[in-house]
C-alpha cells in the first residue's frame, strides 16, 4: 500500500534539515578521481541459496578516499561478481553531495564518515541505515600539522592560533576539539577556518592559517612536500581507535533490497579480512585513492575492521551530541544493518 505524504509541515521541516547538514563535512581522507573504483564488476552466480539479488546492480557515492579500501579489493577480487552484482562508484564532490544523492535514490549505498546521516536521522531529514564499517583510526591519521619554524611548538601554543579544519561539525572539527579539551587546552570556535584538505598545506605556506587539522594521505604528503611536522595527534587519548567511514543506506532501499544487501556486505566482509594484509591493498591505493606509488607504501591506511561494534559507533553520536551538532541524543544501534555471519558466508569466505 503506498504511503501517505508526510504534512506539508513535516516536509518542510525535514527539507531544512536537510539543508542545514551541508555545513557538515565528512573526513574521508578524499582526493579527486575515481580510478579503479569507477569500473564494474561482471555478474557471479547465485550465491544465495536459489534467493539472489533484487538488484543485480549497486551505485556507491563516494569521495575517492582510503577509506573506500575494503571496496576497491572487493573489486579487485571479484567478490562482487561472486555474489552476482555489479557495484558502479559514482564520484560525488563532498560529503553534503553524497548524502543528497543517496537520499534522493541516484545512488543506493553511500561512503563517508558518519557525523552527516548522524545528524540527518537526529533532524528527521532521512531514515538511514549503518550496514558497513570501513575504517577505525590508527595513530597519525588525523593530526594538527604545522610548518617547520613554526611558533607554535605543543598543543598548548593553539590557545590563539588560526586553525584549519574540514568544515563545522566534521570529525576534524569534534575530533580536534575533543582531543584538545581532553588535554585541558581550549580552542574557540572562531579560531577554526574551513579550508578543502588540498588547499591546506597553501593556505599554511602562504601565511593565512597557523596550523591545519590534516588526514592520510595529506600528512604524508605534506611532510614530504614541505618538512611540515605534527604537534598533535588528534585520534589519540579519547579519539584513539575512533569510527572514521562507513557505508550506508536508506531505510527503504534496506527493506526492499534484503537479498541484495546482503550480498553487498558479504562481499564487503571478504574484502575486510583480505585487507587485513596490507599487501592486498598498497598496490590498489594509487588507482582508487589517487596518490603516487611512491607514497602509496607509506600513508597511514587506517584499520580495516572486520565486524560492526554499536558501542564503537556510538561514540560519534555521543560526540556530536557533546558539541552541539546534533540536539537529542541518537541509539546509533538502532540505525546499524548487521553483516550476516562471516563464518555463513556461502563464498567459502576470503
Amino acid at each position: 500500500m503506498p504511503s501517505r505524504p508526510a504534512p506539508r509541515g513535516t516536509r518542510h521541516r525535514a527539507t531544512r534539515a536537510l539543508l542545514s547538514i551541508a555545513t557538515i563535512g565528512i573526513t574521508t581522507f578524499a582526493l579527486s578521481g575515481c580510478g579503479l573504483l569507477s569500473g564494474s564488476d561482471g555478474a557471479g552466480g547465485d550465491t544465495s541459496g536459489g534467493k539472489g539479488p533484487e538488484k543485480d546492480t549497486v551505485v556507491v557515492g563516494s569521495l575517492p578516499a582510503l577509506s573506500q579500501a575494503p571496496i576497491a579489493v572487493a573489486q579487485a577480487k571479484g567478490y562482487f561478481a561472486d555474489e552476482g552484482l555489479t557495484v558502479k562508484v559514482q564520484p560525488v564532490s563532498d560529503g553534503p553531495a553524497a548524502l543528497t544523492s543517496l537520499i534522493s535514490g541516484q545512488n543506493d549505498v553511500s561512503l563517508g564518515s558518519y557525523t552527516a546521516p548522524i545528524k540527518a536521522q537526529a533532524t528527521g531529514a532521512a531514515d538511514l541505515k549503518i550496514i558497513s564499517e570501513m575504517m577505525i583510526s590508527v595513530p597519525n591519521t588525523m593530526n594538527i600539522m604545522v610548518l617547520p619554524g613554526s611558533k607554535i611548538k605543543k598543543p598548548e601554543d593553539l590557545a590563539n592560533a588560526k586553525i584549519a579544519y574540514s568544515a563545522p561539525g566534521a570529525i576534524t572539527d569534534i575530533g580536534t576539539k575533543a582531543a584538545l579539551q581532553d588535554r585541558g587546552i581550549d580552542v574557540s570556535d572562531d579560531q577554526f577556518v574551513r579550508f578543502g584538505f588540498p588547499d591546506m598545506l597553501p593556505a599554511l605556506q602562504n601565511g593565512q592559517i597557523d596550523a591545519a587539522v590534516m588526514t592520510e594521505p595529506f600528512i604524508t604528503q605534506a611532510a614530504k612536500n614541505a618538512g611540515a611536522v605534527s604537534i598533535m595527534d588528534a585520534f589519540s587519548g579519547g579519539t584513539a581507535d575512533f569510527p572514521v567511514a562507513g557505508a550506508m543506506t536508506t531505510s527503504k532501499f534496506a527493506e526492499e533490497n534484503p537479498q541484495t544487501l546482503k550480498a553487498f556486505q558479504r562481499a564487503v566482509q571478504r574484502a575486510q579480512v583480505t585487507g587485513q594484509n596490507r599487501a592486498e591493498v598498497t598496490p590498489l591505493l594509487p588507482q582508487f585513492a589517487k596518490i603516487t606509488p611512491e607514497l602509496a607504501p607509506i600513508v597511514e591506511l587506517g584499520k580495516i575492521p572486520t565486524s560492526m561494534d554499536a558501542s564503537r559507533l556510538q561514540r560519534v553520536a555521543d560526540l556530536m551530541k557533546r558539541f552541539g551538532q546534533i540536539d537529542k541524543q541518537i541509539d546509533v544501534s538502532q540505525m546499524l544493518v548487521e553483516p550476516p555471519p562471516l563464518e555463513q558466508n556461502p563464498t567459502g569466505g576470503a
